[in-house]
């Protein structure tokens, strides 16, 4: 049961968002029930009540002042209770300063108003992965591992509306690979026969490519069909399976350098979009991938700060009409000061703030820096989504490359050729049934129901099943909006997968 202040308190952070981040007052309530633990539903009828009756009180007591708002601290662990524990904890591994747990609550009062016992505090620490013990000087950075996984979470939950609503079609694509001598790396041998075990090999042999894209119905691919290497043909089915690629037709590197950015946007123009639009006509996309380089293939006009000079960065700002920026130190550089020396009494900027400037316009011009195939599914009104780095458990297309290649494994022997290989994993692709595909998706549901009612669930313990999330959810683009504007985990690194 709430109380009278938890409700004023959390009817001022829904307006904070409303006036500041320009929210909508659902997609605020939603985001604030999300961090308190508690129902959309109990925050609109605290709105709703104190619109009628000026007072969050369910009884005759009167409603609180601002006095007692402040003076009642929570003891609640929030969102952003944990975000100051592991800004504090992070700074204190930069500056190696000593860091006590009364200090962590002295500061959670002061910044949060949050009251906490010693006890409570150093259960908060290790439900958050951390430890008292002999100093690493290494930040642990599973905290920021979980939160990726909630937001990613989130957004899929909203992903999974739309399509239940019939708007769109979740598409998870993925790529492995297979080598010409895959097979199972155990057997029957003697071990007193000295060339017992032989028959286990160290050859490999060549590897294929497999590239290939699922539903909840099924691999996305006609019936009858057989795609070529060369992506610059079209065809009705995702499969790319062989050892070697031709994004242009004519040259085919090895299996080295088998897929690029070009090659992945040639998939996805000619063999994606394609096979999409016939099996799921008028179906917006949902593609779920990981965070390999090539899923952020970038075109000719990216631009980052890496490596960069004073002039290339003041030359940026200036085509971008940028007319003057206020550097960290509060001093103001108009665009005639961009490549003035900075060392000059009345001088210009240093190349650090320079390269800030250059990344909070990034930041505020969200359009400029867009990879080549986010800007393809945004031309078409659809949306990618990343699962977070390193993550296999939420992507459901790699069980099933553990299917096929376990299939395949059984037909393996000593003089199997690539050419033979692959046709056997086309084969085995093709007896990839509906049903099979529904019940690796129902499997990585059951992994995120786990993770919800985990330590590690955060705001997502108060909702005990996905499909409860997903029926509170908002729509995909309003969680990426959110996601993009208040979301903990936001980042500009450049790093990728491999």
């Amino acid at each position: 049961m709430r109380t009278d202040v938890e409700n004023a308190r959390a009817m001022m952070h829904i307006m904070k968002l409303v006036w500041e981040l320009g929210l909508s007052f659902d997609q605020a309530v939603k985001h604030v029930a999300a961090v308190e633990l508690c129902s959309p539903t109990t925050l609109r009828t605290a709105a709703i009540r104190f619109l009628r009756t000026g007072s969050f009180a369910t009884d005759d007591k009167p409603p609180p002042t601002i006095d007692d708002m402040l003076k009642e601290p929570s003891t609640q662990r929030t969102l952003q209770a944990e975000l100051l524990i592991h800004k504090l904890v992070l700074n204190s591994c930069i500056k190696n300063t000593f860091l006590s747990l009364d200090l962590l609550r002295s500061e959670l009062l002061k910044e949060q108003q949050i009251d906490v016992s010693k006890s409570t505090m150093h259960r908060w620490m290790h439900e958050l992965d951390y430890v008292y013990g002999r100093k690493r000087y290494v930040h642990n950075p599973a905290w920021k591992r979980w939160a990726q996984i909630r937001s990613f979470i989130r957004r899929y939950a909203a992903a999974l509306r739309e399509e239940q609503r019939g708007e769109a079609v979740i598409v998870y694509m993925d790529e492995s690979f297979i080598h010409e001598q895959h097979s199972f790396k155990r057997g029957w041998y003697s071990p007193s026969s000295p060339t017992g075990n032989e028959f286990f090999g160290a050859a490999k042999g060549k590897r294929i490519i497999i590239m290939h894209a699922m539903t909840r119905h099924g691999m996305l691919s006609e019936v009858d069909v057989e795609p070529s290497n060369i992506l610059t043909e079209v065809y009705e089915s995702c499969a790319l399976i062989f050892d070697e690629v031709c994004a242009d037709g004519i040259t085919a590197k090895d299996y080295h350098d088998t897929i690029t950015g070009d090659k992945f946007i040639g998939w996805m123009q000619n063999r994606l979009f394609p096979t999409v639009e016939k099996l799921f006509p008028g179906k917006k996309i949902i593609l779920v991938l990981d965070n390999a380089k090539y899923h952020y293939h970038r075109g000719p006009d990216w631009f980052t700060t890496n490596n960069k000079k004073k002039g290339q960065l003041a030359d940026w700002l200036r085509q971008r009409n940028v007319e003057s920026f206020i550097a960290d130190d509060g001093r103001e550089f108009h665009r005639s000061k961009f490549s003035a020396d900075a060392t000059k009494q009345g001088g210009g900027p240093t190349v650090e703030q320079l390269k800030h400037a250059v990344k909070e316009h990034l930041r505020d011009h969200p359009g400029i820096n867009t990879t080549v195939p986010q800007q393809l599914m945004s031309d078409k009104g659809f949306i990618l989504l990343y699962t977070p780095p390193y993550i296999s458990d939420l992507q459901p297309i790699e069980m099933i490359w553990a299917f096929v290649k376990d299939r395949v494994a059984k037909l393996n022997h000593r003089k199997r050729k690539k050419e033979e290989c692959a046709a056997q994993t086309r084969t085995e692709m093709d007896n990839v049934t509906p049903e099979l595909c529904q019940s690796v998706v129902d499997h990585v549901h059951a992994w995120i129901e786990r993770f919800m009612h985990s330590e590690r669930g955060g705001e997502l313990k108060q909702y005990p099943t996905l499909a409860s999330l997903v029926e509170t959810s908002t729509s995909l683009a309003d969680e990426m909006d959110i996601a993009s504007q208040v979301d903990p985990m936001s980042s500009d690194d450049d790093s990728n997968e491999d």
